[in-house]
């Protein structure tokens, strides 16, 4: 069987402006891959930079691996109609400023299935709801969320910014009643309040406002100058997972843990990622089931993401991301697995068993020297390392992260001494705050009270 994995990209690539370095490197696990499955034939697909499917530094490409044909193009559906594979599955990923490459590889899925390729691909209709909040939160709505105590969406206003400023262009309004309605709606909310970008990527732009005046001071800022939505804040405790399949038959991953920064956000470039959380005090039986239910009820098809807040015994869903995410590798690690072989085991229906994960966690490190990563490379204890650095990022924020995920272990407890003792042997690469993080998280999931 020849199997294509395939991903678009809509933006420009700078690719000598990024340094990426990546343990174990992409060709190694694709040729790992290929070496057990020698019945058949991989084509990847793609354009740069090829997120989960290339090793790329600059605009150098290691990517050599046998039984693996490797197709960088712009026309990537006429591409693989010209290749005739047997089936296709997208690996999508994500870019900035807007998280729409799922439409794009589903646009992609349409014209393969209409040439008589077998595709696995969230639906466009699917994509197009994951990719605007509002739409996603209207969706949630009309599937019946908030309808029991199983899962909930928090109390949210959406405000279009072409009618919140409507007077701007239209002299002969005295009044505004779009704005004085969105605004009666705000002032009504519990505060604090997440004002978000509808089409933004993660939480990049998003603003917290503890009263209703400073969330209208920010809806008045010049710089706001799109559509937002204000949700109210769940103070509760931030989850992730993970949801594999398609057809009906799904894998919902046990979610993991994250960690926020002082505004209480989950952020992409710090946050620690903890799991898989299995402990029925938080209910997980019921989240698997009910996320189930919801990738049936989407018709997803692939790979999905979906971030939560567990408060009071109650799962809240924030948001869905249909593709490959922060998390999958992270996932993979905890399987024993590599995204290779999730995509693999998604296109040809083997099952990916949760029940014998490993503890893992995902911490954040500062940039290191090439000495260093090679160094932790070997490290038993490191499972997964993936470096970027913009080399012409002006700001410090915006120079890169690198990222590790560290354990093996079979308990919470064996997890946080290997923590430990990774800090205390690499303590000049180490932050002490991330590690007092994670080791509160790893307290935590043994610590919280139970729900009633």
């Amino acid at each position: 069987m020849t199997i294509a994995i395939y991903s678009t990209n809509s933006n420009v690539y700078e690719g000598d402006d990024f340094e990426v370095r990546t343990f174990p490197l992409n060709a190694t696990r694709w040729q790992n891959l290929a070496l057990s499955h020698p019945e058949h034939k991989f084509i990847i697909v793609t354009q740069m930079p090829g997120m989960f499917l290339l090793d790329i530094s600059g605009n150098d490409l290691s990517h050599k691996a046998d039984n693996i044909e490797y197709v960088l193009c712009n026309a990537v559906a006429e591409k693989i109609i010209e290749l005739k594979p047997d089936i296709a599955i997208a690996a999508t990923f994500w870019v900035t400023p807007y998280d729409w490459l799922g439409i794009q590889d589903g646009m992609v899925a349409d014209i393969l299935q209409k040439a008589g390729i077998k595709t696995i691909c969230h639906p466009l209709n699917t994509s197009l709801i994951c990719f605007d909040k509002f739409r996603t939160h209207e969706q949630l709505s009309r599937l019946g969320m908030n309808m029991d105590n199983t899962m909930h969406i928090p109390y949210a206003v959406y405000v279009h910014h072409e009618l919140y400023w409507c007077e701007r262009s239209h002299r002969e309004l005295s009044t505004n009643v779009y704005k004085d309605y969105v605004l009666s709606q705000i002032r009504d909310m519990h505060y604090p309040v997440v004002i978000k970008d509808t089409v933004g990527l993660s939480s990049y732009g998003m603003e917290v406002a503890v009263s209703y005046k400073q969330a209208v001071h920010y809806l008045n800022l010049g710089r706001t100058n799109s559509d937002r939505l204000v949700e109210e804040y769940i103070d509760g405790i931030p989850f992730g997972t993970e949801i594999y399949g398609c057809n009906g038959k799904y894998e919902v991953m046990p979610p993991c843990m994250f960690s926020v920064n002082r505004y209480g956000i989950t952020s992409p470039k710090q946050s620690i990622k903890l799991g898989p959380v299995t402990s029925e005090k938080y209910r997980v039986s019921v989240l698997k089931e009910a996320l189930a239910q919801l990738a049936c009820k989407m018709d997803f098809s692939g790979v999905a993401q979906v971030d939560l807040i567990f408060k009071d015994g109650k799962w809240y869903i924030i948001e869905i991301n249909p593709r490959l995410s922060g998390m999958s590798e992270t996932y993979a690690a905890a399987l024993g697995l590599s995204v290779p072989d999730i995509l693999y085991a998604i296109a040809t229906g083997k099952e990916i068993d949760s029940s014998s994960m490993k503890c893992v966690c995902n911490i954040k490190l500062p940039l290191l020297t090439e000495e260093q990563l090679n160094m932790l490379h070997h490290e038993k204890a490191v499972l997964y390392l993936h470096q970027l650095k913009n080399l012409a990022a002006k700001q410090e924020r915006e120079k890169g992260y690198c990222e590790a995920v560290i354990g093996g272990a079979d308990t919470m407890e064996s997890l946080a001494l290997s923590l430990d003792a990774f800090a205390s042997r690499h303590s000049d690469m180490v932050e002490t705050a991330f590690v007092q993080m994670a080791q509160e998280m790893i307290k935590s999931c043994n610590t919280i009270k139970l729900w009633k």
